[in-house]
């Protein structure tokens, strides 16, 4: 079902549970979607004080003129799937006669205001403050660009990058018209370090899943600055990474990880059974990468920016001098008596089954050469 995909996909952001916190919030809008907030509130809090108006039962004409002034209630939210901004322009004739209560967008608003860090219940802004540099990193699933996020985040000069525009934004601007460009604009004057300086990261397929929506697309290379392009040159090491990843499920392991889960993922790695399957699905993944690569450059040459490329095997051999390189290229001046300690609490995560599974890919692709 769409709703459920769309509020699964917003949940890898902690979206809802964040939501859970405020206390006497009046939601208004589309049955299906109050119900599913409804049940999840039901599910993680004790006792839930909101008041659910579902449109399709009642009419906002039936509003008591004094509901809003006894002082219940925060927020007004109103939820929509299909159109936020006409329900919210409805809403607010019938509402702001008697209230001065915020009436807020569940997504417009709200989930702007969780990605970017701001207080949950205030409105967004369309005219947002544009930071002094602004740019991207443009890469391929298992790059390595979770660890130079990283990196780039502990010299405090660099913005916070992070994946910003991925499977939430993609579902919510696919299905629920959800201006994802207000969410950049909004994220480039709230997520920004004491120079003005924004970065954020974008993963090839949920760009191009993004290329597919509205607005226009090519508004997010006309608001960035700056394009850096991260590749790493062994392919196949990196479509291992990807198939081992979706077997167990696990991503990224950090330095202060619980042992817990440490063993959990060294048990699923011992799971993993090297067959023919799990061989062409390297192969499928190394062609995927290689395509997803050759059309993150196409698009940047369409869109005339000249990007810095930066090899993730050459930030293992000397990760200070690609920062450097990095810092040079958006012109980030370094305060005085500024030291550089960069640091991440990502775990490389190199595994004997995956040299195993490049090491019998690599022998089947030799037999098929002599074979063939």
């Amino acid at each position: 079902m769409q709703l459920d995909k769309v509020f699964q996909a917003i949940e890898e952001t902690q979206f809802l549970r964040k939501l859970s916190a405020p206390e006497n919030l009046f939601f208004i809008g589309d049955l299906a979607p109050l119900k599913y907030i409804q049940d999840f509130f039901a599910n993680h809090k004790q006792t839930d004080t909101n008041y659910y108006y579902d449109l399709s039962a009642n009419q906002l004409e039936d509003l008591k003129e004094d509901t809003f002034l006894t002082g219940q209630y925060r927020a007004i939210v109103v939820v929509s799937m299909k159109n936020e901004a006409t329900l919210l322009s409805v809403v607010k004739k019938q509402v702001n006669q008697t209230s001065q209560l915020p009436i807020l967008r569940l997504f417009g608003d709200i989930f702007i205001n969780t990605l970017c860090q701001k207080s949950l219940l205030e409105p967004t802004s369309n005219k947002t403050q544009k930071p002094h540099t602004a740019y991207a990193i443009l890469t391929t699933p298992r790059s390595g660009s979770t660890y130079l996020c990283d990196l780039l985040d502990s010299t405090n000069i660099a913005g916070h990058p992070s994946e910003h525009l991925r499977l939430a934004v993609q579902e919510l601007a696919k299905h629920c018209n959800f201006n994802y460009l207000t969410l950049l604009n909004n994220l480039m004057e709230y997520r920004v370090t004491n120079n003005g300086v924004f970065g954020t990261k974008l993963i090839s397929h949920f760009l191009f899943e993004l290329q597919q929506t509205k607005p226009n697309f090519r508004q997010v290379f006309k608001s960035i600055d700056k394009f850096i392009l991260l590749i790493r040159k062994d392919k196949l090491a990196q479509a291992v990474s990807l198939v081992v990843a979706q077997k167990t499920e696990v991503w990224h392991l950090h330095n202060n990880e619980k042992s817990e889960k440490n063993t959990n993922y060294k048990s699923k790695l011992a799971n993993i059974e090297i067959d023919s399957k799990l061989l062409d699905n390297v192969e499928q993944k190394y062609n995927f990468i290689h395509k997803q690569e050759a059309r993150l450059k196409k698009v940047l040459s369409n869109n005339q920016s000249s990007p810095l490329i930066v090899v993730y095997e050459d930030i293992l051999d000397d990760a200070e001098l690609q920062i450097n390189r990095i810092l040079d290229f958006l012109a980030i001046a370094k305060p005085e008596s500024y030291t550089m300690q960069i640091n991440s609490g990502i775990k490389r995560m190199p595994s004997s089954i995956s040299q195993e599974i490049i090491q019998q890919y690599q022998q089947r692709k030799s037999i098929g050469k002599i074979t063939g």
